[in-house]
């Protein structure tokens, strides 16, 4: 029974999706609230940006909606009493959720420097720590258990924030935050129905609902396309800490703190490569660059869709190996993400391989008479050994 209230929480939010997303692309054409365009940025035309607003009105009312049916009907609120927590942090968390919503709405419509940003992204993790979501203990995990409070205040804070920033920093590509954040908190989802804890459930059902409607308008539509802004990536970054924080590190045990870590490996690797790699250039850790993980898959000759497709695989890898982490233990999840990547890794240079031979120019005699015919693209790239008008690889038809 309880399985089902996740499930009409998650129809809900859809429908608040479907009801306000358009009427948002609508208004924002209207009042040409559109996405800059820049070299980093890989869309072309005018987009509204503003599809994360959508968010928080629908996680809102969603869960609020089925906590009260559930209250007004009589049904038990949870199966755990662990999950009792949930209503005394539940206005603290939707205080941080709140500040951050307006926050990232603020730095669409106008925008906000970074030290601002991480201001309001540090006062919202500490209103999760005062309301007692926090993490308090490792589960013996480098043998540490329980800890100071002021060290899980500080690793509570980072946590927030990274993964806040490590979901904005991965908004590059259609389909890419909205779709990785489905395939987490689906993971997620699954993960807290498997062990009883459904109001966890329903939490992430609330978003997943709106965010699925939000992924067909900026995946699938052409003339009603969208994209989520900062609003939605930093709510995403921001959710998808809380309900790790609340729901898995709860457990105590190592496993359950290495199920966060492996739904959200992608994000947090690019993040943290992508700092320090501006740290050993001498940039600041929020100068913009165009060497994220899916410019690369792009920059080695994958298309959108192509680069897309392989994140998505690597996260579901991830969530499954977190999945069976949990269900079926340590060794069996380790040899079905050893199997997995390697499967990966075997199609990745398949593919790569076909790329590049059916890339590479037949060689040809040249003929007099086709001496005058109109240059191909290709034609258009310097030869390796140089050109007349300057050195190697510096020539006029140089590709970018």
């Amino acid at each position: 029974m309880l399985t089902l209230f996740v499930i009409i929480t998650l129809l809900v939010s859809a429908l608040v999706g479907v009801i306000v997303i358009p009427r948002i692309i609508i208004i924002s054409k209207k009042k040409k609230l559109f996405d800059e365009i820049s070299e980093r940025k890989l869309h072309h035309g005018n987009i509204p940006r503003l599809g994360g607003v959508a968010f928080l009105p629908a996680f809102i009312f969603s869960v609020a909606l089925i906590m009260g049916v559930r209250y007004f009907g009589g049904w038990e609120i949870s199966a755990w009493s662990l999950e009792t927590d949930v209503f005394r942090e539940g206005m603290f968390l939707l205080a941080g959720l709140t500040m951050i919503f307006f926050t990232g709405l603020a730095d669409d419509l106008t925008g906000l420097t970074y030290k601002s940003k991480f201001v309001v992204q540090i006062l919202a993790s500490l209103l999760l720590v005062y309301g007692g979501c926090g993490i308090g203990n490792l589960g013996g995990l480098f043998g540490i258990h329980a800890v100071p409070s002021f060290v899980g205040t500080i690793l509570t804070v980072l946590v927030c924030v990274l993964l806040l920033n490590a979901y904005n920093l991965i908004d590059g590509i259609d389909g890419l935050c909205s779709g990785l954040s489905l395939l987490t908190l689906g993971a997620l989802g699954i993960w807290f129905t498997w062990n009883n804890l459904y109001v966890y459930g329903i939490m992430v059902a609330g978003i997943v609902g709106v965010v699925g409607v939000f992924f067909f308008y900026n995946v699938s539509s052409k003339r009603m396309k969208i994209f989520m802004g900062d609003t939605g990536s930093t709510f995403l970054g921001f959710i998808l800490a809380v309900v790790s924080i609340q729901g898995l590190f709860k457990f105590y045990t190592i496993i359950s703190f290495a199920v966060p870590f492996l739904m959200l490996g992608l994000p947090l690797f690019d993040t943290c490569f992508a700092i320090l790699r501006r740290l050993s250039k001498g940039q600041s850790p929020m100068a913009p660059d165009r060497s994220h993980v899916h410019h690369r898959l792009i920059d080695m000759g994958f298309s959108q869709k192509q680069a897309v497709a392989v994140l998505y695989v690597i996260t579901a890898i991830l969530g499954l190996s977190a999945v069976v982490l949990t269900t079926s233990g340590a060794l069996k999840a380790i040899v079905l993400l050893c199997a997995l990547c390697l499967a990966g890794v075997i199609s990745a240079k398949i593919f790569l391989s076909n790329h590049n031979d059916s890339h590479k120019e037949p060689i040809e005699q040249p003929k007099e008479e086709d001496s005058h015919a109109p240059e191909s693209h290709d034609d258009l790239r310097d030869p390796a050994g140089g050109s007349e008008d300057g050195p190697p690889g510096e020539g006029a038809g140089k590709q970018d």
